[in-house]
């Protein structure tokens, strides 16, 4: 009768599944070795944590097989071997199945190298965003050159209009409401992130949905402060923190439409697959922007508003957005973190 160990039916001796799988055994104990310390699999690339895999399976089958071959004398070569064998499957399984525990020093290796790595891999989601935001913003620019009333539509109210004309600078109240100014912006903020990644699951037209007031405010505005010559004085005021708040909220509606793409378009995987999958990218996109509205805000609250001259503010300004370029733009080469050991376990 066939054994079934051979792919031919035949068992194979022993010694000879020694010979042939000794080197395996080595590569399955450095692997263990590498890993064996407290970051675990994070310590392993997502190669070696395919391969780990892989040869504890086919590790737990040559044990098997060792036994059944021949009862091993005691202090033979299968008995030592299959000794050998078992020690590396209690060890392996303590790394492969042991439960995930994640310390301060994981969260801010997350902020500090993963989350602009992971923004860059998966660029073309906000990106898309942020192409949405432009067309409406320019449709509504254009609109306001041509007809000023065209700003009512967009949510511009009388008063605001007025004070554009006038030249009254209305955001230096936000001095005088410090930090509870400060935390209402922040709320506001967030909420519209969070609003961008709810409704962006539902492809283009949620994140359309979502986006249409803020773009056509934005660009009904810019449209007549250009006309009544204001760019200066509200830029300076603006630019700091609006940079930081708007690429918060096109990382935000870049997530939730790349979970909404995942439901609609899974591609070759199941949609299942496709929503567990992109849905842990999503979240951490999402956690990864939840920082930007909080700076974005603290900026608006009290760096925007100084009583400073423009040119110094717009210097202090271009600062934050340098910066976060500089953040977001950072080199990809480093050790692994969070990100990794999230994508890649088995």
């Amino acid at each position: 009768m066939p054994g079934p160990f051979h792919p031919h039916g035949s068992r194979r001796e022993p010694g000879r599944l020694i010979e042939e799988r000794s080197a395996s055994w080595k590569q399955l104990a450095e692997l263990l070795s590498k890993a064996e310390n407290r970051r675990g699999l994070r310590r392993l690339s997502r190669q070696e944590i395919r391969t780990l895999g892989a040869l504890y399976r086919r590790t737990a089958a040559d044990v098997a097989q060792l036994r059944a071959v021949a009862p091993p004398l005691p202090g033979g070569p299968a008995d030592r071997a299959a000794a050998y064998l078992n020690d590396l499957l209690i060890r392996g399984h303590a790394i492969l199945y042991r439960p995930t525990t994640y310390q301060w020093t994981d969260l801010l290796r997350f902020y500090r190298f993963d989350f602009p790595m992971l923004l860059r891999r998966h660029r073309g989601y906000p990106l898309t965003v942020l192409a949405i935001f432009l067309a409406v913003t320019l449709f509504s620019f254009l609109a306001t050159l041509h007809d000023e009333g065209f700003a009512r539509f967009c949510s511009l109210t009388p008063a605001v209009i007025e004070q554009i004309r006038t030249g009254t600078p209305w955001w230096e109240q936000l001095r005088e409401e410090g930090s509870r100014g400060a935390a209402t912006i922040i709320q506001q903020n967030m909420r519209v992130g969070l609003l961008s990644f709810g409704m962006s699951v539902f492809p283009i037209v949620g994140t359309i949905r979502i986006l249409l007031p803020s773009a056509l405010m934005f660009g009904s505005l810019q449209a007549l402060i250009l006309r009544y010559e204001m760019g200066t004085a509200l830029w300076s005021f603006m630019i700091g923190h609006l940079v930081l708040e708007f690429v918060a909220i096109f990382i935000a509606g870049g997530a939730g439409l790349m979970i909404g793409r995942s439901i609609v378009a899974p591609g070759d995987r199941t949609r299942r697959d496709a929503l567990i999958e992109d849905g842990r990218i999503a979240i951490q996109l999402l956690a990864g922007s939840l920082p930007l509205f909080l700076l974005a805000g603290l900026v608006e609250a009290y760096l925007s508003p100084l009583s400073i001259p423009a040119g110094y503010k717009m210097i202090l300004s271009l600062g934050t957005v340098a910066g976060l370029l500089a953040y977001l733009l950072q080199s990809p080469f480093r050790r692994p973190g969070l990100l990794q050991s999230q994508r890649e376990t088995p």
